[in-house]
């Protein structure tokens, strides 16, 4: 298994690579130290860029990093995996920590990070009275903190049920797909500003719509990536990462209903929309939701500890005109 000096050179190349010259628009650099989901985020991050005359994003370095390296005899197969925490420079006093997951795909194999969350934790300022924080991107965060990782003799402890804790991912995604106007309710999922006040904005547009009803949006979710390890708290919950893939359509009821889109949103530009008149549109877009279980035996629904699902990354965008 990977020992810290190591870890920590790996994510120092991270950091490098991640805050150079050229950032995310450089292939070659996302492709050193970046794969599955987050390598594919940060490419089609720079795809949109380069056609979205959008905001650029706030690229914070990432210090006073703590390792997360579970035992050897926890991980005898591959992908190994081990976790980082680390603050916001600048806000290391803050609540928002960011998690990224760094995989060994093979014996011998590069480390690389496979995904990037974020998540709450003990903060020394005091908080507000705000109910959810958000990262410095456009993850949002459960108020509340999880306690620490859980170790033994310095190690991370992972779960002993991770196939089973695993299984989260899978009932979130179906929680997560619906069509509206119908808003689906669980009662697996603490409600909340990361469940069912989440699933409202998704279809707050369809409401507000000049069409009043005539415009359906359709969110169908499917758990992608690595299995990824699930740690332990010291709590005895346990924290489970869940990549998942967005199918998003949008549909005009009907052949005589039609919505405009500009290039002021990153699905009008690669769309090249101009503010012409579609029948639909169809996108796929990336996001992480980050998942904590009650200890083994507790009653209780799961709570969403942290999600970037009102803004994930869009991937592609096809579309069909109404002219």
């Amino acid at each position: 298994m990977i020992s810290q000096a190591e870890a920590e050179k790996v994510f120092g190349r991270f950091e490098w690579e991640r805050r150079g010259p050229s950032g995310w628009k450089d292939a070659n650099a996302v492709a050193k130290v970046a794969t599955g989901p987050l390598a594919t985020e940060w490419r089609a991050g720079a795809a949109v860029r380069a056609v979205w005359n959008g905001p650029e994003p706030v690229v914070s370095g990432l210090v006073n990093p703590a390792f997360v390296i579970p035992a050897e005899r926890d991980q005898p197969a591959y992908p190994r995996f081990f976790v980082t925490l680390s603050k916001p420079n600048g806000r290391e006093d803050g609540p928002a920590t960011a998690i990224h997951y760094f995989m060994q795909e093979a014996p011998g194999g590069e480390w690389k990070a496979a995904v990037e969350t974020w998540v709450a934790t003990a903060a020394s300022v005091p908080l507000d009275s705000e109910n959810v924080w958000f990262a410095p991107t456009t993850v949002q965060l459960r108020k509340t903190p999880v306690a620490a990782v859980s170790r033994d003799a310095g190690a991370a402890v992972l779960s002993p049920t991770a196939a089973t804790d695993r299984e989260v991912c899978g009932r979130f995604a179906q929680y997560m797909s619906f069509t509206t106007p119908d808003e689906p309710t669980s009662e697996q999922f603490a409600p909340g500003p990361l469940t069912d006040e989440m699933v409202g904005k998704l279809g707050a547009k369809a409401k507000q719509s000049a069409s009043k009803g005539k415009i359906t949006y359709s969110y169908q979710h499917e758990v992608t990536g690595p299995q990824l390890p699930v740690l332990k708290l010291d709590d005895g919950a346990s924290l489970v990462a869940c990549p998942l893939l967005r199918a998003k359509e949008v549909r005009g009821k009907g052949t005589a209903v039609s919505f405009s889109l500009d290039n002021t949103s990153p699905q009008g530009a690669l769309l090249d929309a101009d503010g012409k008149s579609w029948r639909s549109t169809d996108a796929r877009l990336s996001l992480t939701a980050l998942i904590e279980l009650p200890p083994a035996g507790t009653p209780g629904p799961a709570q969403v500890a942290a999600c970037n699902c009102v803004d994930p990354q869009l991937l592609e965008v096809t579309g069909k005109r109404a002219d």
